[in-house]
């Protein structure tokens, strides 16, 4: 589960990525994304779009971050400058915060020589969600952003959520509401907050089942072996988390449980944050 969260972020994207590209550079045009030659040379970047800005071609990178990385400055540079190499396009970085917390690095990254000059100075851009006003993803070619509003600047809200669902729904986005409940839960962590989020969302249980994210989530559920893990967090109740979750249910879980118990994957929250790993 190290990497829940940049999976979720990951499968936002992919729904919708000129949504995402035209919140982090607006104007510029998604034109597909940057595949195979560059995972053979072990880039492990989160996001790599192919694009058109102010009509010329260009490369986005994104990294999404749960929290801060005092390697983060390094991480995208190097990303970057291989990117770069490989594509001899220039490359847009950015790296993308869910929720405060950590050290973040302010650019620009600076490589230094010995006697003191400066051989490499790369700049790039941080996104801290929590920052940014609700407004700036209501606009017109964001809507497939939407599941991320509970992010955003007083967005720890009922009434924000409420508003996340409805905007969802206008918009015919409803296959997106797994994803929404899931980010909802990063930000919603005390113990009546959570129940509050699990009941409203279970209100919607069959157009969650229903939705392409959903059974997307249940995949990696199975393939991961989750579901033994999230039917003994769930028994046990939530705030227990899912490391124990996992840890019990890998020797009591009942597979007959997991339909019921997969739905609440997003909600199995960090109530414990010192024992959960991070991205």
């Amino acid at each position: 589960m190290a990497k829940l969260w940049d999976y979720l972020m990951k499968m936002l994207a992919r729904a919708n990525p000129q949504d995402l590209v035209s919140l982090l550079l607006p104007g510029a045009q998604f034109e597909g994304e940057l595949v195979t030659e560059l995972q053979n040379r072990t880039i492990e970047a989160d996001l790599l779009y192919n694009m058109t800005w102010n009509r010329k071609k260009a490369v986005l990178h994104v990294e999404f971050q749960r929290r801060g990385d005092s390697n983060m400055g390094k991480r995208l540079w190097e990303y970057n400058i291989l990117t770069t190499y490989l594509t001899g396009l220039p490359v847009c970085s950015f790296a993308l915060y869910l929720k405060k917390g950590g050290k973040i690095i302010e650019s620009p990254f600076e490589q230094v020589l010995p006697n003191g000059q400066t051989v490499h100075l790369f700049y790039f851009s941080n996104v801290k969600l929590w920052e940014l006003p609700a407004e700036t993803i209501k606009q017109p070619g964001l809507e497939g952003m939407v599941p991320l509003l509970p992010l955003f600047k007083g967005g720890k809200r009922r009434e924000v959520v409420e508003e996340m669902i409805a905007e969802l729904d206008s918009a015919g986005k409803k296959d997106l509401l797994p994803l929404g409940y899931a980010f909802a839960a990063l930000v919603f962590d005390k113990e009546g907050e959570q129940e509050w989020l699990r009941k409203r969302f279970h209100m919607l249980r069959d157009i969650l089942e229903e939705s392409w994210a959903y059974q997307e989530m249940v995949q990696k559920g199975h393939a991961e072996g989750l579901e033994k893990g999230l039917a003994q967090g769930l028994e046990k109740g939530l705030e227990k988390g899912l490391e124990k979750g996992l840890e019990k249910g890998r020797q009591e879980g009942k597979l007959e449980a997991q339909r019921e118990t997969l739905l609440d994957l997003s909600l199995i929250h960090i109530s414990e944050p010192t024992r959960q790993a991070e991205i």
